[in-house]
Formats: structure tokens, C-alpha cells, sequence
């Protein structure tokens, strides 16, 4: 039965440290998104959008995963400095809906006028769609998930021994 507790603590401990490595990047993730609101903005013009397709294989599966992501290419100026990027959001814009792409695309036809929000740190560092969208939030739920099942696990185990 010892070891078996042994056992059970090391499970938890690494689904906890993993949680925990999840829970920072997450939270940088979603402190750089709602930075991003705060950003300054200048004019900018989109100068292409596409569809782009990204095949993702999927273990024990024959077919791969298909991701539809809506790639905006734009330019703007910081100063006297041409900048060019396709970032459309701090987070991936990458979805499994095909419409998601679609109707991102029809939001940016190319020739149309935007505002581009810049990184003020690193003015090539840009967003057309700046804050915390859902995807922001994906790393620090896994992360928080994760420590929950390492914390939960030993106090579920010690109930079920204590009805043995």
C-alpha cells in the first residue's frame, strides 16, 4: 500500500509542476493580450488575405487534423518606418471551421484601411484585433485543470483508502 501512495504523490507532484509551467505561460499569455488594448494605434492598409490550411496528424488516426487560419497581411508606418506583419491577434487565429476563416476574411478585404496596434517596445510587433479573445485563455485553464487533478487526486485517495 506504500507504494502504491509513492505512486499516486509523484503522478500528482508532475501533474502539478506541468500545471504549473502550463498556469505561468498561460498567464503571460493573457497579460500580453490585454496589454495589447492599451497599445497605440496608427493607420494601416491590408494588402492581402488568404485562406491558409495547416494539416495537423493526429495519432492512431489515418486522416489529419485540418486548421483553417484567415492570414491578413498589412502595412503600416511607426515614424518614418514601413512596417509589414500578418498578426491578426495576440492569440492563434487558427480554427477547424472553415466559416471562422471565411468571415475573418471578409472583415479585411485587401486595399482596406485599418488600425494596426503596435507594441511600443517593438513597433514590428503588431495586432489588427488587439485584447484577450477565448484562445487567450487556453494554456492557463489546461494549466489550472492540471494542478486541480494533481491537488485532488491524493485527497480522493486518501478517502478511498480510508473506507478499505
Amino acid at each position: 500500500m506504500r507504494v502504491l501512495w509513492v505512486v499516486i504523490c509523484v503522478i500528482c507532484a508532475l501533474l502539478a509542476a506541468v500545471g504549473g509551467v502550463f498556469v505561468v505561460a498561460g498567464l503571460k499569455d493573457v497579460l500580453r493580450a490585454l496589454r495589447s488594448r492599451r497599445w497605440p494605434t496608427v493607420p494601416g492598409t491590408v494588402l492581402a488575405a488568404e485562406e491558409v490550411e495547416h494539416r495537423l496528424p493526429v495519432p492512431g488516426q489515418p486522416e489529419p487534423r485540418i486548421h483553417y487560419e484567415a492570414r491578413v497581411q498589412y502595412e503600416y508606418s511607426v515614424g518614418r518606418v514601413l512596417v509589414g506583419t500578418a498578426t491578426l491577434r495576440v492569440d492563434p487565429t487558427a480554427r477547424t471551421n472553415p466559416q471562422d476563416a471565411q468571415a475573418t476574411l471578409r472583415r479585411y478585404p485587401p486595399g482596406q484601411s485599418v488600425r494596426v496596434a503596435y507594441n511600443p517596445r517593438d513597433p514590428t510587433d503588431a495586432v489588427l484585433e488587439p485584447g484577450a479573445h477565448a484562445p487567450s485563455f487556453v494554456r492557463l485553464v489546461v494549466g489550472l485543470g492540471l494542478v486541480g487533478v494533481g491537488a485532488s487526486i491524493p485527497l480522493i485517495a486518501r478517502w478511498f483508502m480510508a473506507r478499505l
